[in-house]
């Protein structure tokens, strides 16, 4: 019997990127312009260049991430699927014992409205409390990717 893979090493093994046409039917999307589907690990990446202090939606995380990849959109449905891997990888390296200066600060992307929450495996109330411990919760600490991702 295999044992389940953690979550430190999905994200580990995350690091295909791909960058498609966007298909036919997509809402608020032009077919045929290019679509990026990050990995975990670009996801990862990208919010651990967060500065402390600084937030940054989904939305612009996934503009940025586009622009960084020449492509025109970044899929939302995967961004939301590597931002609980990653999210999931950063609470098991807290619950091993890591310090939160060490994890990926997950809490500057994912705030009460992230689709993401609803899938974790575990309470997100520390997400929360280190959005306010960084004064997270006010829009001055909202940053636009361009601003702090590059």
């Amino acid at each position: 019997m295999t044992h389940p893979q953690t979550w430190s090493g999905r994200l580990a093994a995350s690091n295909d990127v791909d960058v498609r046409p966007v298909p036919e039917g997509r809402r608020g999307m032009t077919p045929g312009k290019s679509m990026l589907y990050p990995s975990a690990q670009m996801v990862n990446d990208a919010i651990r260049a967060i500065p402390e202090g600084q937030s940054v939606s989904t939305r612009d995380l996934r503009l940025e991430l586009a622009r960084q990849h020449n492509a025109d959109y970044t899929c939302p449905v995967t961004t939301t699927m590597m931002l609980r891997i990653v999210a999931e990888a950063a609470h098991e390296d807290h619950d091993h014992g890591a310090a939160f200066a060490e994890i990926t600060p997950v809490w500057r992307v994912l705030d009460k409205r992230a689709p993401a929450l609803r899938k974790l495996t575990f309470d997100p109330a520390y997400l929360f409390e280190q959005r306010e411990r960084e004064d997270l919760s006010s829009e001055r600490s909202r940053t636009r990717a361009s601003d702090e991702l590059t």
